[in-house]
């Protein structure tokens, strides 16, 4: 293929040779009007395609202009660098569009200041976290929108990695922890992150060592009270003593089962294998029946409801220890005298439910959502009369939860509670043959 310039060449030399030739049959000045003559034209040419050039681009949107020779290669160049740019400059705004979407659903809050701290742009979270609005607050002052005097002493003081924490702007019942970093030019990235669950976790574990402390005091102070005063006796009394130990007893088994329980937890929290055995829920709550019996002492009147054949696919060991929390709970907050009835039957979704209904105070309704945390006591001194760990519930809700299960809470102040497991259709196993409903009333 002839390079580019060739017709520029071919030109020049045509344009020699027809001087040359007219010098020879008419005179040199001839020969030099020529000369000019092609030199003009081929500047007249230059100039027009200068003109399509600026032409084009003034709009490059429009097909190149088409021609021979050095302008032919001069347009294609540079429309491949125009199509090539335009591309790259798609991808990039295809990019930037797709990086400011994600940024935008980033559950930590972005905001960008310039170095006047005036916000340049935010994100979703930020404007939850700090109350912004979009427009309205895009080129003001940080400072106005969250009128805290600590925090604007942060912001302009020197970067701080442990952050700064403060209430949402938004809801003082949230906490964030902000940082800022160095963006050029002499911008700042201001992140804020909701903490409000962490925090509530870390009082949660500090309230649950508190109260392990507190619950092991009592006992081992009972304890170490009486192996003194058995010190400082020469010759102990036989009835005293016997009455002493038969205390010291007590508070052995109090801790025994506060250990026990908080053994459960920890196992419960640790264990990712459960067993899938099938469990005979009828077999279960006969003996759930004789346990409430035993615990009750014919203080109360037992009533067993079967209304379903179906079985449950889990722990044997979980789910009685979770059923047996629950009688045992309404066995010991109900006054002599009252009915606690245990039923078992299927519900609407396809699911099955264990209740344990009971006739007693009932829980007033802000107590409710708090139940099932660790050692949360609606009554703290009548909790541990009736011998309590705290954990139960604690225990029965980690139980289900690893069953895909979940506790319902009902109560009513004076006429009594329910408490119900509630298992989804995945975890039951129908019955192989159909029941008939059973009542079987179990009064001391």
């Amino acid at each position: 293929m002839w390079p580019y310039w060739w017709p520029a060449l071919a030109y020049l030399l045509g344009l020699f040779f027809l001087s040359l030739i007219a010098w020879q049959i008419f005179d040199a000045t001839a020969g030099l009007l020529v000369v000019c003559a092609g030199l003009a034209l081929k500047l007249l040419q230059h100039l027009f395609q200068l003109r399509r050039l600026a032409a084009w681009l003034a709009d490059p949107s429009q097909p190149a202009p088409q021609a021979l020779g050095i302008w032919g290669d001069v347009f294609y160049r540079l429309a491949r660098m125009v199509h090539s740019h335009n591309a790259e400059r798609a991808r990039s705004q295809a990019d930037l569009r797709q990086l400011l979407q994600a940024t935008r659903l980033l559950p930590d809050g972005v905001v960008i200041l310039d170095k006047q701290q005036r916000i340049v742009w935010f994100n979703q979270a930020a404007q939850d976290h700090l109350n912004l609005q979009d427009p309205r607050d895009l080129g003001q002052f940080i400072g106005y929108i969250v009128r805290n005097a600590a925090f604007n002493a942060w912001l302009n003081g020197p970067q701080d990695e442990a952050g700064f924490t403060m209430p949402a702007v938004t809801d003082a019942e949230r906490t964030l922890t902000l940082r800022w970093v160095p963006l050029p030019p002499e911008q700042k990235m201001l992140l804020s992150h909701d903490i409000t669950e962490l925090a509530r976790v870390d009082a949660m574990r500090r309230d649950f060592v508190a109260n392990v402390s507190h619950e092991l005091r009592t006992p081992v102070t009972v304890i170490v009270g009486f192996l003194e005063a058995f010190a400082d006796m020469d010759e102990p009394d036989p009835e005293q003593f016997k009455r002493h130990i038969q205390l010291l007893h007590e508070q052995a088994e109090r801790m025994r089962r506060l250990l026990d329980d908080l053994l459960t937890l920890a196992r419960l929290e640790s264990d990712t294998e459960m067993a899938d055995e099938a469990i005979d829920v009828a077999t279960l709550a006969r003996s759930l029946v004789q346990e409430a019996e035993g615990l009750s002492g014919g203080r109360h009147r037992i009533v067993l409801e079967l209304q379903s054949a179906a079985g449950i696919k889990g722990s044997p060991k979980e789910i009685h220890s979770a059923f047996s929390n629950l009688v045992s709970n309404a066995v010991r907050y109900t006054p002599p005298g009252g009915v606690i009835t245990l039923r078992w039957r299927d519900n609407a979704s396809g699911g099955a439910e264990f209740s344990v209904t009971d006739t007693g105070e009932g829980i007033e309704a802000q107590h409710i959502p708090r139940l099932t945390e660790r050692f949360y006591r609606v009554d703290r001194g009548r909790s541990r009369a009736t011998g309590g760990t705290g954990l139960g519930l604690a225990i029965v809700k980690h139980v289900l939860q690893r069953h895909q299960a979940h506790l319902r809470i009902e109560s009513t102040v004076g006429k009594g509670s329910t408490f119900t497991a509630v298992f989804p259709a995945e975890r039951i196993i129908p019955a192989a043959s159909t029941r008939p409903p059973a009542s079987v009333p179990a009064a001391a």
